[in-house]
């Protein structure tokens, strides 16, 4: 992290860091040119940008009296990349950010105003530097929640989502987004293992180590989740159809492991019985997925 205070306006001088870049400008006004586009930064005012950006930054607001005060935050990729992979885990509709309509692969998608969540985790973030032992344990914490952060702005999205993958590649974020797109089909863990370009017992191993719990285990879980999100919105849908479209062949067996799981038949959640079972099944069965809204709302309006 480097600290910077000009008395007056002028050019400086940037050397690319390998990651991702964080901007805050404190005071003043600053440009940041990047593939022939100018982006003004202001006051409590951020920007992200990638090491591939080689930007050409200028402070065009300074002054003796009022100086040019901001923040650059170099953020190593395999943070970035880890922090995405936990939200992946946790938040379905967040897998993958592209997929959201989003073009992408920008080094940079413009300025955006720092919210109060942010600016109070930069804050948390300079304060622990100020002691040895604060920055070895406390530090890198509020780092993970900067990066977080800028996960949950729009326009930090593609530069991250471009170190991200622009890094080592990711056996589990790569596994989890095949798997969530591939639910309606029959597939092993060797299946997903070859996907990756793992060993079998390897990938296990690594997706264990990185989630807590098995591919398997994790599969299986995405299969009931999305059976009960289709219950739960899209009305008339048939078992059996649901069973299909999260990739079981015998309904059977797929209203066997829902029960298992949700303490109820698909049917009887389709109908809003037993919600009371279900949300402790939920609970006490399902620690991949945080309870959602969908959950909690039963969808015969009860």
């Amino acid at each position: 992290m480097t600290v910077y205070r000009f008395d007056e306006p002028g050019p400086y001088s940037w050397e690319p860091a390998q990651g991702v870049t964080f901007g805050l400008v404190a005071q003043g006004r600053l440009s940041v040119d990047i593939d022939r586009i100018t982006h003004d930064c202001g006051p409590l005012e951020g920007i992200v940008f990638t090491d591939r950006s080689c930007p050409a930054i200028e402070v065009d607001a300074a002054s003796a009296d009022h100086p040019f005060l901001a923040m650059f935050l170099h953020i190593d990729a395999a943070i970035i990349r880890r922090i995405s992979t936990d939200v992946l885990v946790s938040d379905a509709a967040a897998v993958p950010i592209t997929r959201r309509g989003r073009a992408g692969r920008n080094q940079c998608s413009g300025t955006f105003r720092v919210d109060a969540r942010l600016l109070h985790t930069v804050l948390r973030f300079l304060r622990a530097l100020d002691g040895e032992l604060d920055e070895r344990v406390l530090a890198p914490i509020c780092l993970q929640e900067i990066v977080y952060r800028l996960l949950q702005i729009v326009s930090c999205q593609d530069p991250l989502e471009v170190a991200s993958r622009e890094s080592d590649i990711d056996p589990t974020r790569a596994a989890i987004e095949y798997i969530r797109s591939h639910l309606a089909e029959s597939m092993s863990v060797s299946d997903i293992a070859r996907e990756v370009q793992m060993s079998e017992s390897a990938f296990a191993h690594t997706f264990r180590a990185t989630i807590g719990v098995s591919p398997y285990q994790f599969l299986k879980s995405e299969r009931l989740a999305a059976a009960r999100r289709m219950l739960i919105t899209e009305s008339g849908i048939s078992v059996s159809e649901v069973a299909r479209a999260v990739g079981y062949s015998s309904a059977s067996h797929f209203i066997t492991e829902f029960k298992r799981r949700y303490a109820v038949t698909p049917r009887e959640y389709a109908n809003g019985k037993c919600f009371g079972a279900a949300l402790e099944a939920v609970d006490r069965h399902d620690p991949t997925h945080a309870r959602t809204p969908e959950v909690v709302h039963s969808p015969a309006g009860k």
